[in-house]
């Protein structure tokens, strides 16, 4: 889940631990001896108790005024330095749903009362989760400013644990607010890294994924060394982690650290028979982007070994080659063209998987012509631009990401005629690692503008998706 702030789709925790109610479990007293011997406070913990077990809501209500009304006579009695009056009256808020009065209580509580640290901070908790929980559940309905709201109130009750910091960071981040999610990261950071939270699973895998995007967004600010030290950090806990190791090479690069990026990249390839293909693609990103493009080719030619489908990963190779026979043109000499010609000879086959797989996209139909180019085929050349130009359609897929047990496919089709014209259904098949059909899907005819854009959007499910391909029903 680590790409939170990179233009990806985050796939957030959001389950978290449910709150224990006091109703439910029935009556908790205290557990660090507070003296409860003052009438008024004795009062208000037999209300309080006689709330916490009753099965009558009327009876229930009645219970917590009366023990309101007790605590805050007994400070009226000048009792505002008796910790029992400030804890039960913070039992009361919890019951209550008074968040602001139960942080203020609490707090009082345990200034006079410090003995009583673990049991307030339990409470706290109770009150922190559902909040939490709410907010999470404004990211998902895509509605930050509510969720921001409630996560900094979820942060004021209880700062324990580190996924409301996290949260923040990743809205902030989402919303290009790159100050406030480096804060919020390295708040998450801190507070996953507490001695109390280092056996807490959910914390750990927060404070890897945090420690990844802290690095990232320093990156995305050209705050180079800065991002070198976060993914050295998050090699401590992660050292095979592939997107991380060519992140931090880019970043050493960036940094003007060239032998130490190239010695980096140099470790990826070397175990690119274990890697996942899918860390492939993006070391065979990042090695492109830092114009590392032999290796970027050997990254991809790895990953589509073992994902010959990919569509991303096929159109990053057919790129890399025509980019390296772009480099060759700045070499004056008569070897020019046997490598231009050679390097078109390794892009054809790619580019004719990458057509089969998206035969309406217009850069792809780009590629296979710079592809006979490269081989001196001019004809063949002519008939791949003029297909191009052509075109009724264009499909554009930009965004394939897992979700729940499937995955979200989204993208456009483009009318590129003058007039209003329908679509042929267009048959998407989503397949598996050998090529073979998960599920299909139909994409029924659409009635688009001249011009203009529909939206595409499928949502596939089944077990071992990792590509797409599409074909037109004629």
């Amino acid at each position: 889940m680590k790409p939170s702030v990179i233009g990806t789709v985050l796939a957030l925790p959001f389950l978290w631990l449910q709150p224990i109610s006091a109703q439910t479990r029935g009556w908790v007293p205290d557990d660090c001896g507070l003296k409860t011997s003052h009438y008024l406070v004795n009062s208000a913990v037999l209300y309080l108790r006689t709330a916490a077990n009753t099965r009558f809501n009327d009876q229930r209500q009645r219970m917590f005024n009366d023990a309101r009304t007790a605590l805050l006579s007994a400070l009226d009695k000048r009792e505002t330095e008796n910790p029992a009056v400030w804890y039960y009256l913070g039992r009361y808020y919890y019951e209550t749903g008074d968040l602001p009065g139960l942080d203020s209580a609490f707090g009082h509580a345990q200034r006079l009362a410090p003995q009583c640290q673990a049991d307030i901070q339990g409470w706290r908790r109770r009150a922190w989760v559902p909040v939490l929980n709410n907010g999470v559940e404004r990211i998902k309905e895509g509605d930050h400013d509510a969720a921001i709201t409630l996560l900094h109130q979820a942060n004021a009750i209880y700062d324990g644990e580190p996924p409301g910091f996290y949260y923040l960071a990743h809205i902030y981040g989402t919303k290009g607010d790159h100050d406030s999610a480096i804060v919020y990261f390295g708040r998450a950071i801190q507070v996953a890294r507490d001695s109390a939270n280092r056996s807490n699973e959910q914390a750990q895998q927060l404070l890897r994924d945090a420690m990844f995007n802290l690095a990232s967004t320093y990156q995305m600010q050209n705050k180079y060394d800065s991002a070198v030290v976060w993914y050295v950090e998050f090699r401590k806990i992660e050292p095979g982690d592939a997107q991380a190791m060519t992140r931090l090479a880019d970043a050493l690069g960036q940094a003007g650290r060239e032998p130490e990026a190239l010695a980096i990249y140099d470790s990826v390839l070397a175990r690119k028979d274990s890697m996942a293909p899918i860390d492939l693609f993006h070391a065979g990103v990042a090695m492109f982007e830092a114009k590392r493009l032999a290796q970027a080719t050997e990254a991809f030619e790895a990953g589509l070994a073992r994902n010959p489908y990919y569509r991303d990963a096929l159109f990053n190779l057919a790129n890399t080659y025509l980019s390296m026979a772009n480099e060759a043109d700045s070499v004056k000499g008569p070897a020019v063209a046997a490598r231009k010609k050679e390097l078109g000879e390794k892009m054809s086959p790619v580019v004719e998987r990458l057509v089969q797989v998206d035969p309406l996209n217009e850069r792809a139909r780009q590629l296979r012509a710079a592809a006979f180019q490269l081989r001196d085929i001019p004809d063949s050349t002519l008939a791949a631009l003029e297909f191009r130009q052509t075109m009724p359609f264009d499909v554009t897929i930009s965004q394939f990401v897992p979700a729940g047990s499937g995955f979200d496919v989204r993208g456009l089709i483009t009318n590129r005629q003058d007039s209003t014209a329908t679509t042929p259904p267009i048959i998407f098949e989503f397949l598996n690692a050998s090529g073979e059909v998960v599920q299909a899907i139909t994409v029924e005819p659409k009635s688009i503008p001249g011009g203009e854009l529909a939206p595409l959007t499928l949502a596939p499910v089944g077990e071992g998706i990792v590509a797409w391909r599409y074909r037109v029903e004629s």
